[in-house]
């Protein structure tokens, strides 16, 4: 059994290094394992998920993994579901503003794969996504949105900050996960995976963000 320190949304996380780091060696290795027919190195293996995310679920079919995440693995080995919610704590921000985007998924429901029900929470739940691409892309998703999210909303997380986008609101809810996709599109990892390892420089840019301890900055559990 393996007891990996973070959740399957690192299958979206484009550093070998940290999937090294938080899966450990022996997972890598069985993932390796598991898909040497396709890939070589752990570098290979990230790009192939990344650009496969459907694909790289059916590799994992049997794989047993405990720990502090079991629940969130075994929902997604078993039945190839990660929820939608944000995940990534962010630091406290005196003031956001408003932006008028309706995207209340986080970029690690790409991992999904897809039916009927699950496109729904796509469609009601993420409308404006609709608005860039026709359907929700199974291949090379980061690539497709770099070019599909419109160039004024990526500006936004680089000129105000990403938290200064997830303590705005659209109606009455904070754009966490918009801010979770912002900087996903911007550097091809994680956010909260970001802040689990104590990158918290490119995540608090805003001025008035206060940066706390890491004990502070770790992954949201709901």
């Amino acid at each position: 059994m393996y007891k990996p320190k973070v959740d399957p949304c690192i299958f979206l996380h484009a550093e070998p290094g940290d999937w090294t780091l938080l899966l450990g060696e022996e997972m890598v290795d069985e993932l390796l394992r598991r898909f040497g027919h396709l890939v070589h190195d752990v570098s290979e293996l990230v790009s192939f998920a990344l650009e496969n995310p459907e694909a790289f679920h059916l590799g994992l079919r049997g794989l047993s993994v405990g720990g502090r995440f079991k629940e969130e693995w075994l929902l997604y080995v078993e039945s190839g579901y990660v929820e939608p919610r944000w995940r990534a704590r962010w630091p406290p921000l005196a003031q956001g503003g408003y932006i008028d985007v309706r995207l209340q998924v986080s970029p690690c429901f790409l991992l999904t794969v897809l039916d009927k029900r699950r496109m729904y929470i796509w469609r009601y739940r993420a409308s404006s996504i609709f608005h860039w691409v026709t359907t929700v892309p199974r291949r090379r998703p980061l690539e497709v949105f770099r070019r599909a999210f419109p160039p004024w909303l990526r500006e936004l997380g680089r000129e105000k900050g990403y938290v200064w986008v997830a303590w705005s609101k659209w109606r009455d809810r904070y754009h966490r996960h918009l801010a979770e996709w912002l900087y996903w599109l911007d550097t091809g990892r994680m956010a909260h995976i970001d802040l689990m390892l104590g990158r918290t420089g490119p995540l608090c840019g805003s001025p008035g963000c206060a940066k706390k301890g890491n004990a502070e900055l770790l992954y949201e559990p709901s």
